[in-house]
């Protein structure tokens, strides 16, 4: 196993552990990972790379069995942080089809700096909330890692990386459930934040919380 693996596969057991000791419905509702074998088979019908990060992150746990199954009703695939949600790889691959749908194009710039509302076929969201997703450009990842964009409800910069991997992604979540930033409410059915004001403004710029 690479060292990118090894550090994606130790942040991925940390999130979970942090769901868990919170007491988070998503902890006990993820769904058992695809194997290579699967993963591949998808993506190359799809004429897609497959990063060595987004393996491992459907290999962990291919999203939630939801409560309402068809449906992203509940709350049991959200991780915390942000509200996102964690999809399966067939809504993800469902979403991205939405998406190219709704603002694919025929031809495309060569730099994202000219995007004026496309969507690249590269693209392919991991997380959701609402209007906004969390995406990798599977095209241009490089030594396994993802870099990590959004589309917001109001999309700007999305060819701009947020995150340089989506292990730096992920243990930022991380960070903020073992601080106490996000915690689950059993009483309350949802997600808290405190402590806003001392998140670093940086990662409140991002988008990504």
């Amino acid at each position: 196993m690479s060292d990118a693996d090894q550090n994606l596969t130790r942040v991925l057991e940390q999130l979970e552990s942090q769901w868990r000791r919170i007491g988070a419905p998503i902890a006990e509702r993820l769904a058992p990972g695809k194997s290579d074998g699967h993963l591949a088979a998808v993506f190359s019908a799809s004429d897609l790379h497959l990063p060595a990060e987004v393996r491992r992150l459907w290999g962990w746990h291919d999203g939630v069995r939801r409560l309402q199954a068809g449906t992203r009703l509940g709350m049991e695939s959200r991780v915390g942080p942000g509200g996102w949600e964690f999809l399966s790889l067939t809504e993800a691959m469902d979403e991205r089809s939405l998406m190219l749908g709704v603002c694919g194009r025929t031809h495309y710039p060569a730099d994202d700096r000219d995007w004026d509302g496309y969507w690249r076929p590269s693209w392919l969201p991991l997380f959701a909330f609402d209007a906004n997703l969390v995406f990798v450009d599977l095209a241009r990842s490089s030594h396994g890692n993802s870099p990590v964009h959004l589309w917001s409800a109001e999309p700007e910069d999305v060819g701009v990386a947020r995150t340089a991997s989506l292990t730096d992604l992920l243990a930022i979540w991380v960070g903020l459930l073992d601080e106490g930033y996000y915690w689950w409410s059993a009483d309350q059915g949802g997600w808290w934040m405190d402590r806003r004001q001392d998140v670093p403004y940086p990662l409140i710029r991002s988008g990504l919380l």
